[in-house]
């Protein structure tokens, strides 16, 4: 990575970058010229000289710690100006009410949803520490992290706690000598691969599979691209730490 006088060299980093709002997500940081960096359990769909892509299990806590650390080396950093980190990698399954369903899909969500998100976490501010230049890390929330749903314990506890885990985050940092700035982004409803899983559910299990079918026919979802065109207007207006900023009331408060 070379250094251009005048030139902001950026390094972003995001899990789960292969499709969905990770892949939209990952064109938009490319178009604007950054070093990206990439992580699933799938091939990714596109190739670009900016563009790093692992294909890694992020269940896997060492292999996912691995990876990130990797990253996050000396070498990699030296010539770096900015430095982004997206917790974007989740699940929303499994879509069953307490008691019911299999423990291995629910631990597999908890490891997914809230265990990699917190442990990568503490590998970027171990490894970033001295770096000197704009640290940022963005956990994808959800709305069910502030509002119970039957069917979705899981969701909305694993989102509640990564929401709590940035605030704390967000306070400790205050303390540093190069301080990370870390927020949470809620998308709200996009047409991704997660709505078909919610739409497969049935009412039994979920309750409110109506709207969310209703969502689809009417095509009232949103693109992941419009939603990661948010995020980066959100990026580039430095927001306050500590926050959760919703796609939906960022996009009325620009209006």
């Amino acid at each position: 990575m070379l250094s251009r006088e005048g030139i902001v060299i950026r390094i972003s980093i995001v899990t789960g970058g292969s499709k969905g709002f990770g892949l939209a997500l990952v064109n938009r940081l490319l178009s604007r010229g950054d070093h990206v960096y990439t992580a699933a359990r799938s091939a990714a769909p596109i190739s670009d000289p900016m563009l790093t892509h692992t294909q890694v299990d992020l269940t896997d806590e060492v292999a996912a710690a691995a990876w990130l650390q990797d990253i996050l080396s000396p070498q990699t950093m030296v010539d770096a100006d900015d430095i982004l980190f997206v917790n974007n990698a989740g699940m929303v399954t499994p879509i069953k009410r307490v008691g019911q369903g299999g423990q291995e899909t629910l631990h597999q969500h908890y490891t997914l949803n809230l265990v990699i998100p917190v442990l990568l976490s503490h590998v970027f501010a171990e490894q970033t520490q001295s770096f000197k230049g704009k640290k940022t890390i963005v956990h994808l929330s959800s709305g069910a992290a502030k509002s119970p749903y039957k069917g979705w314990s899981a969701y909305c506890n694993s989102k509640a706690g990564l929401d709590m885990f940035m605030r704390t985050l967000h306070e400790e940092q205050q303390n540093e000598e190069h301080p990370i700035n870390t927020f949470s982004f809620s998308p709200g409803t996009i047409d991704t691969d997660m709505q078909g899983e919610i739409r497969k559910s049935s009412k039994q299990d979920f309750e409110q599979i109506e709207r969310f079918q209703q969502l689809y026919e009417t095509g009232t979802l949103k693109s992941p691209d419009e939603v990661a065109s948010i995020l980066l207007d959100l990026l580039a207006d430095d927001p306050v730490g500590g926050c959760v900023y919703d796609a939906r009331e960022y996009v009325k408060k620009q209006s």
